[in-house]
């Protein structure tokens, strides 16, 4: 994927044509939601282009300071459907979240989100703000980004830090930003610079220097090329030697933030699904048991030893003939008892474990089970008290079920993806062989 950032003034005709055509397929075609487009605040804008094979796939702008917030504004942010399970939707916001902490680095970074996006930007680190609102007949929530050290120009070398302790972050960004690295032939790109097979291209080289000219008042000066080149090759020297040291095979912090940081950018393409509310009704009619609250037991559990066989069925006929004292009395004295109230069937199978739960919850109130033997002990059980709640209203349990059916996608994504991987790489066990 090729990304290209551009003013309003250099988008090309057959670009700004590209991507108004674009959003107009996802925020409105897909989305259903006809609204005005073409909202004349392109112009005040730099635009995000994403392309794949030429054409354009992604897409994202950012408004300048003072136009809707105080500080630069994210919006529009869109991939196409086709190669939304590529973690592409991740990539774009957070290379817009560079763009503005460098190019307006010393600005609140800002967005209008859809709620059900809420995650999503979470996971970036913007806070919601206040209340949810309509927007295009959309639920929408303001979320800010303040830009910290790690979001500040690239090129703010911080005295005192030793750059080996930026490598966890940035291995894994790389990571995520060049997946399916087998694919590119980096004899092929336009770069300035390799290390080893490693490319810095003359685009985001140019984005640097665009954005460091912008940032002076006096723009660049005649040494700024070649020193901020020096330090595009130094991160990526350092880069190159972290992996050569094996951090990515031995570090677990950076292996952990590199599987975090992949499973993220997987899952979170689910927030690009168009989700019906048939889809959603009818996830919900295959999957009631999940909305169902938990039935409820005020159970009775009377123990025996192995050799209190006899014990056990006196006990039993006196329970049917509603002598409770006269039948705990032949009982063991339990050292855990259950509360004598109602409690939730996940609470009483802490105190009796799975199997003797399922039971009691297949027993009628009132009813006295058969002489139970588990684990060389033999048990009664009555439910005294029981309540077992029928399926809410879909309306009233809404939200739950459409976020139990985007959790459940991004599994399937994440199984999906992982099979994908098995099929890419070369697996091999021991035990195979």
């Amino acid at each position: 994927m090729e990304i290209k950032w551009k003013s309003y003034s250099a988008l090309t005709k057959d670009e700004l044509y590209a991507l108004l055509n674009l959003r107009q397929q996802v925020f409105v075609v897909e989305q259903d939601c006809p609204f005005i487009d073409a909202d004349f605040k392109d112009q005040d804008c730099d635009h995000l282009l994403a392309y794949q094979n030429n054409e354009l796939v992604g897409y994202l702008r950012v408004a300048k300071p003072g136009k809707r917030y105080e500080g630069p504004e994210i919006g529009r942010v869109l991939t196409a459907e086709k190669i939304r399970r590529e973690g592409a939707g991740k990539i774009l916001t957070q290379e817009a979240i560079e763009f503005c902490a460098s190019k307006y680095s010393n600005y609140e970074i800002g967005l209008s989100a859809q709620y059900r996006l809420l995650n999503f930007y979470q996971s970036f680190g913007f806070v919601p703000q206040g209340e949810v609102y309509l927007e295009d007949d959309i639920e929408h929530i303001k979320m800010t980004l303040t830009p910290t050290s790690n979001h500040k120009n690239f090129f703010q070398w911080r005295l005192g830090i030793h750059p080996l302790l930026i490598l966890g972050g940035v291995i894994s960004i790389g990571i995520i930003g060049s997946s399916f690295v087998k694919e590119i032939d980096v004899s092929q790109l336009n770069w300035v610079a390799k290390i080893d097979e490693r490319a810095i291209s003359k685009e985001k080289y140019e984005i640097y220097l665009e954005s460091i000219a912008q940032s002076r008042k006096t723009g660049l000066i005649d040494s700024d090329p070649d020193n901020i080149l020096e330090r595009m090759i130094d991160e990526e020297l350092l880069i190159q030697r972290g992996i050569d040291l094996g951090m990515i095979e031995n570090d677990t912090e950076i292996r952990s933030t590199i599987i975090q940081k992949m499973i993220g950018s997987i899952i979170a393409e689910t927030n690009d699904l168009r989700i019906s509310r048939q889809d959603l009704e009818d996830f919900y009619s295959v999957n009631k048991d999940l909305f169902t609250p938990s039935p409820k037991l005020q159970l009775l559990k009377l123990s025996f030893k192995s050799n209190q066989t006899i014990a056990g069925n006196q006990a039993r006929d006196l329970l049917i003939e509603g002598d409770l004292a006269a039948a705990k009395q032949l009982a063991e004295n339990e050292v855990i008892s259950l509360p004598n109230v109602l409690l939730p069937a996940m609470k009483i199978r802490e105190y009796i474990g799975p199997s003797l739960t399922q039971i009691a919850l297949s027993l009628e109130e009132g009813e006295v089970s058969e002489l139970i033997e588990l684990d060389g002990n033999f048990h009664l059980l009555v439910p005294l008290q029981k309540i077992i709640s029928s399926a809410p209203e879909f309306n009233d349990v809404y939200q739950q079920v459409e976020s139990e059916f985007i959790r459940s996608k991004g599994e399937e994504l994440l199984d999906e993806y992982l099979e994908d991987l098995r099929n890419w790489y070369d697996v091999v066990k021991a035990n195979d062989l």
